[in-house]
């Protein structure tokens, strides 16, 4: 059993030695990536000057730290004359306008939620049904003053990931190996999933000494919900629903026996995403897949986007009444009576929420649980993301967290043809529309969507790539299923040409009759050699 403050104290000497000799872009996506998977959830050292160090922050400084020496390393190679080429964008913030003004807007809600939260919020003669006492009093006291500093480091440490992928995770070939890490995660995830799904979830309390979690929502049906290392079986199951997708767009990518080999291990991280036991993450990816492996590159956008725009304003459609809550249970009951049930209590904490949303629709109500309490001694339960933020932050906290998530994908709409961007940015813009729909049902702003959030705000702003680099623009072709006739290799297949072989005229294919013709000339030949021929 290992400590597990001792683990995310020792994650900077283990990112260290694992990224020594690596290139930046790998150094940053294992720092993030295996310290979301890997460190002990729920666990945290506080520290002065310092948000609490724990598996997201840990990762987040180190991977800053890292890439910074990375940053130096280089301007020192350069005053020595020792020219080195790289595809990192220029600055640490970003330039495009968009993305500043909602890092702006994400710092100077963060400011205004706690100057407008400095009054108590007190109840007398109430009923606490938990306590069992009459005439009780609930005090929730202000917003200190000096929550700005803490909550703005707070703000800060979250956007990390998103401002390191913008600079460094911005070229094509820095966006397909963050395609292939995530590939690579979700296999190493496999094989403890299926081992959770059969055994229980333990490898957490085997390792750490400890259950990150409520254990009874861990058991589903006749089996369990693996969790692992992350702080819940949902964050698992949605995870994977990613890895599966990033995973499916490599095998769109590539061709030939790269793509088989792609194929097989989305087949495997399929199989523990089904055995994960979370119908939401399922359909997201039974949803995307098909986009993905058959569907051109401007349908994946329109279906991206489109889903973006939606989750966009879902918080307002709620409060019109425009979404069919009534549908949506009928149609999940009849899946399952306890999903169901689940989500029924979900939607009604939600409009509790939404009401008490209101009441402070700018900058929400802060922190110190002042967004939960609903009156009469009580307090709501809340699970999705998006309530979480318009609650505590208001419009200008979810728009701001929300919009560097989702407007980037919004924005391939116009900027998909000009700046001719490739399959591999597109594959990133599904899985993060994707991994933004389950912020609906669920919390969990983790660091892997705010990494892919940042390599799509820099693909962005690096613009159309030069003319050497225009292969990463073609459409790849789309997966075919069962025999295909091979034809003449062509540049659009991905296949390189000879220079020679370009020059001369490809025979066009034979007509059907010739086809057939031809071999009933060779049927008859060979049956004359034979002596068959009467």
């Amino acid at each position: 059993m290992i400590p597990p403050v001792l683990v995310i104290l020792s994650w900077p000497l283990i990112a260290f030695f694992l990224c020594r000799g690596r290139t930046v872009e790998i150094t940053l996506i294992v720092t993030v990536l295996g310290g979301y998977l890997f460190l002990p959830t729920g666990r945290a050292v506080d520290l002065p000057l310092f948000y609490e160090l724990n598996k997201h922050t840990v990762a987040a400084y180190m991977a800053l730290l890292l890439c910074c020496l990375a940053v130096l390393r280089n301007q020192n190679q350069r005053g020595r004359g020792q020219q080195q080429v790289t595809t990192w964008l220029p600055g640490w913030l970003p330039v495009a306008a968009v993305p500043r003004i909602l890092v702006t807007l994400l710092l100077f809600g963060v400011v205004m939620t706690v100057l407008t939260n400095r009054d108590p919020i007190v109840e007398t003669d109430v009923y606490n049904w938990r306590r069992q006492l009459f005439g009780g009093t609930v005090v929730i006291p202000g917003v200190p003053i000096t929550d700005i500093a803490a909550q703005t480091l707070q703000a800060l440490v979250l956007i990390i990931p998103l401002i390191l992928g913008r600079k460094f995770l911005a070229h094509p070939d820095a966006q397909r190996l963050l395609l292939l890490c995530f590939c690579i995660g979700a296999l190493l995830y496999v094989p403890l999933v299926l081992f959770e799904v059969r055994m229980s979830p333990q490898i957490n309390r085997s390792l750490y000494g400890y259950f990150p979690h409520s254990w009874v929502q861990h058991v589903r049906s006749s089996g369990f919900r693996p969790i692992v290392f992350l702080g819940h079986g949902l964050q698992v199951s949605i995870f994977l629903s990613a890895a599966l997708l990033l995973t499916l767009g490599l095998a769109r990518i590539n061709t030939g026996k790269i793509r088989v080999r792609f194929l097989m291990a989305g087949a495997a991280i399929f199989i523990a995403l089904v055995a994960s036991k979370s119908l939401g993450a399922l359909m997201i990816a039974l949803f995307f897949f098909p986009i993905i492996l058959f569907a051109p590159r401007r349908i994946l956008i329109y279906a991206a986007a489109g889903l973006a725009i939606v989750v966009t304003i879902y918080p307002l459609l709620r409060g019109l009444g425009l979404v069919p809550l009534d549908e949506i249970l009928t149609l999940v009951e009849k899946i399952s009576a306890q999903r169901a049930a689940s989500l029924e209590f979900r939607l009604n904490t939600e409009e509790l929420l939404l009401a008490r949303a209101e009441e402070r629709p700018f900058f929400g109500w802060g922190t110190w649980g002042r967004n939960l309490y609903i009156g009469g001694g009580n307090y709501a339960v809340v699970d999705g993301q998006w309530v979480i933020a318009l609650s505590v932050y208001g419009w200008a906290g979810f728009l701001a967290r929300f919009g560097l998530l989702i407007f980037p994908v919004i924005l391939l709409l116009w900027r998909w043809r000009r700046d001719e961007i490739g399959m591999e940015s597109i594959v990133i813009g599904c899985v993060l529309t994707a991994s933004v729909i389950d912020l609906i049902p669920n919390s969990g702003l983790t660091p892997d969507k705010l990494l892919m959030a940042g390599a799509l705000w820099g693909r962005l702003e690096l613009g159309r790539i030069t003319e050497t680099d225009e292969k990463f623009a073609v459409d790849p072709a789309p997966v075919r299923l069962g025999y295909r006739r091979s034809g003449p290799m062509t540049a659009a297949s991905g296949a390189s040409m000879p220079e020679a072989a370009s020059t001369t005229k490809v025979a066009e294919p034979l007509s059907k009759y010739t086809r057939q013709t031809r071999r009933m000339e060779r049927r008859s030949a060979s049956r004359h050699i034979h002596g068959f021929d009467g």
